[in-house]
């Protein structure tokens, strides 16, 4: 039993770090209309950038808002950048620019900090907890922590504030957005940069669990969008929820069912998700609804 506990919250401890990053995706779904592909690269990227400002001495708790900033601000750039031009385009063009800024972010993080892997220490210390003999560290707890908290701001935002609305009604309906005042291309931008930076604390608090290199989030990137998929691209709660089931079965399979040890383990997880899409096309906490891109 004992052992069973612990390979639950390992599983719920790599589950967060698909939650964080699928949170991210809903959000700039649910704010933009569009699935951003390199969603995972630019939280990525802000890992680094975290990464880089503590190295200088500087404390994480400081380093952290800057890095949020500067997540939200690389967010809208990209929107006002390359985004906009093709916003008319067909879906393709929108998914080509996204898969082509994964690309970009990917290099740009080995240009500047090189391709040798890093370590980033965890910003709540190494101190570990024996519950009856299940051993839990203050990194998973201070993920969890910090998601729980992401996830009601971002509730808050989207559901009490006037710029949530305006994200949501760009989102879903532009034309009729226009004819009730909303301007729309401010509004995406800002629902962009929202998401980066949702997308930056995701990095920032996964990254002393994956390490840092390049390719940090690129593996999580395939697990995040199924954890969108298995919650509903419309449900942050569901993201968050689909996250965490996929980490805990991808970790129960590896333990327990034999043959499915190392990489193999992820069959459980989306043979899962095919059950559930198929009984729910819009996922466990999703309602039905058209995707832009």
């Amino acid at each position: 039993m004992t052992d069973l506990l612990q390979q639950l919250i390992a599983g719920l401890s790599i589950g967060l770090v698909y939650a964080g990053i699928a949170l991210a995706l809903t959000v700039v779904y649910q704010g933009t209309g569009v699935l951003n592909f390199a969603q995972a690269e630019m939280a990525g990227l802000s890992a680094f950038a975290a990464w880089a400002l503590t190295s200088t001495g500087l404390s994480f708790w400081l380093a952290l808002p800057v890095v949020i900033a500067g997540s939200f601000v690389l967010g809208f750039a990209v929107e006002r950048v390359f985004i906009r031009p093709v916003e008319d385009a067909p879906e393709l063009s929108l998914l080509l620019v996204t898969l082509a800024l994964f690309v970009a972010c990917n290099a740009t993080v080995g240009a500047v900090w090189g391709y040798q892997p890093k370590t980033f220490e965890s910003p709540f210390g190494r101190t570990a907890w024996d519950a009856g003999g299940v051993l839990i560290t203050a990194q998973q707890v201070g993920m969890a922590a910090v998601l729980g908290l992401l996830l009601v701001i971002v509730g808050l935002i989207f559901q009490r504030t006037d710029l949530g609305l305006r994200m949501r009604a760009a989102a879903q309906n532009p034309d009729s957005s226009r004819l009730l005042g909303v301007r729309v291309g401010m509004t995406l931008a800002l629902g962009w940069g929202v998401a980066a930076a949702v997308g930056g604390v995701a990095g920032v608090m996964a990254a002393p669990t994956l390490g840092l290199s390049p390719d940090i989030m690129t593996p999580a990137l395939l697990l995040a969008f199924a954890a969108a998929a298995l919650g509903g691209f419309g449900s942050r709660a569901g993201a968050v929820i689909g996250g965490l089931l996929i980490g805990v079965l991808s970790v129960l399979a590896g333990a327990y069912v034999p043959g499915l040890g190392g990489d193999l383990n992820i069959v459980v997880p989306f043979a899962v998700i095919v059950i559930v899409l198929l009984i729910r096309p819009a996922g466990l906490l999703g309602t039905a609804s058209s995707v832009r891109a």
